[in-house]
């Protein structure tokens, strides 16, 4: 019976990590909002971490319930790991805790009752994104955010030890509404812990169409704790 109940929560939970993992990562400025599940409820429906960073949330069953039979398994632990901090009652409260950069899913499910269940989308990012709906307003041109990822910097050579991961975005071409300026293009800055720009990057297009994506790639600091794309 246990190893057909394992079976199953894996099965749901890779479901569950396929359909989710594409709208991650844009998601990174969105507030906090609940996840309704099949029977649970959780307080929000994505978790941001910085790095080394942790979080907290909340599962709610409905009133009569035991929350302490509510446990919570994340499909990939190399990005991170969640643990049972508090019961009361229906509700349970769960700590996120970051383990290495990348984007997962986690399930809280209640343990003789599959079914009942709900999904939170992790991001697990070398720093804070701050990143608006609209990027590069331009003489009514812009863009907005398709996915970001970091991933590890490898040019680890003694004298180019600055920076600690590399950040990929990519950008859609939204609105072009001067056919005459087919350019877009904004600002992103590196801040350290004391407010302090880093590196400044540009994000550029010099041929516009509506509907085409753009990619970018830049080194993140070694000191970065936040980035924040700003106007043209």
């Amino acid at each position: 019976m246990k190893k057909h109940l394992k079976k199953f929560i894996c099965a749901v939970l890779s479901a569950a990590l396929i359909a989710s993992v594409v709208n991650i990562a844009p998601a990174a400025n969105v507030s906090a909002k609940e996840s309704v599940g099949n029977g649970i409820i959780l307080s929000t429906d994505t978790i941001t971490l910085s790095e080394n960073g942790a979080a907290t949330f909340t599962a709610a069953l409905g009133e009569g319930f035991d929350a302490s039979r509510l446990t919570c398994i994340v499909a990939d632990p190399n990005v991170a790991t969640v643990t049972p901090v508090a019961y009361a009652a229906n509700v349970a409260g769960f700590q996120v805790n970051y383990v290495g950069l990348g984007t997962t899913v986690a399930a809280v499910v209640h343990m003789d009752n599959p079914a009942v269940i709900a999904y939170a989308a992790i991001n697990a990012s070398s720093v804070i994104m701050n990143i608006p709906s609209k990027l590069g307003v331009d003489k009514k041109n812009y863009c907005e955010l398709v996915s970001y990822e970091f991933v590890p910097y490898d040019f680890t050579y003694e004298n180019f030890n600055d920076y600690k991961s590399t950040l990929k975005l990519q950008y859609k071409c939204v609105s072009y509404g001067d056919e005459d300026y087919r350019k877009w293009g904004c600002y992103g800055y590196f801040y350290d812990a004391s407010g302090n720009v880093l590196s400044k990057v540009r994000l550029y297009c010099s041929a516009l169409s509506v509907g085409r994506v753009y990619k970018s790639e830049f080194n993140v600091p070694v000191n970065a704790v936040r980035f924040s794309i700003e106007g043209f």
